[in-house]
């Protein structure tokens, strides 16, 4: 059976707005409180989004214009500050074509007043030559600065978005997967992952990919402190 190509977009600790939450708290591992972005390009794309909040907040509403995707929720004020809760939500964004997306997801008022803003920018790809192979981009990333680990595994399918896990210097990506035949002759199948973490403090760190089929991939790493030791937020 024939299983179809589906690439996995990621983002831990997208830029943060000035009034985010700085907690540990259910949706987070051992980052303090990082907001977790999923992306799912299969047909439709779906988008997962998990977040820490203190607050009470309405279904997410979607708009698309052109390659810019905004995801809006509506914060209720309460005379009672609620209890930290998870908010996770997924949302369709439908079939999109090969090319470069940024979304926006957002917090507001009622009265449209923005509260938290969250960027995730990501990639719709074309088709590759496959390999089994994991890299980090940029080389040599600077303490704050976003961090990209790009992963991919031939005759696999991946049919769910990973488990992330960053405890101390050890990053685990458990990526679910399955076997995929070839589709036709000469055609070979690919599992791709992209998992983009923010602000993480100078040192190494081994990564570790973990595929529930087949075998493991491993790499290490090292964040360089930034300018005059003061942490350099990425975009």
């Amino acid at each position: 059976m024939a299983f179809p190509r589906l690439f996995f977009v990621m983002t831990i600790g997208a830029l943060l707005g000035n009034s985010a939450v700085a907690q540990t708290a259910p949706c987070s591992s051992a980052l303090p409180d990082p907001p977790i972005f999923k992306l799912v390009l299969s047909s439709p794309v779906r988008l997962s989004f998990s977040h820490t909040v203190q607050a009470i907040l309405s279904q997410p509403s979607v708009t698309i214009a052109g390659n810019e995707i905004t995801v809006t929720q509506t914060q209720f004020l309460s005379v009672v500050a609620p209890p930290p809760t998870c908010n996770s939500q997924t949302v369709a964004l439908g079939d999109l074509s090969t090319g470069s997306y940024r979304v926006t997801w957002k917090y507001q008022t009622l009265s449209n007043v923005p509260q938290e803003t969250f960027l995730f920018p990501f990639t719709v790809p074309d088709a590759a030559p496959c390999v089994f192979d994991i890299g980090v981009q940029p080389r040599s990333p600077l303490a704050g600065q976003s961090l990209s680990i790009v992963y991919s595994a031939p005759y696999k399918g991946f049919l769910e978005t990973p488990a992330v896990s960053v405890n101390g210097t050890q990053i685990t990506i458990d990526q679910p997967a399955v076997a995929a035949d070839p589709a036709y002759l000469g055609h070979v199948p690919c599992g791709r992952g992209v998992v983009q973490i923010g602000g993480l403090p100078p040192g190494f760190y081994t990564i570790g990919i973990r595929p529930t089929f087949g075998g493991p991939l491993s790499t290490s790493i090292e964040v360089r402190p930034g300018p005059r030791g003061r942490a350099v937020r990425g975009h």
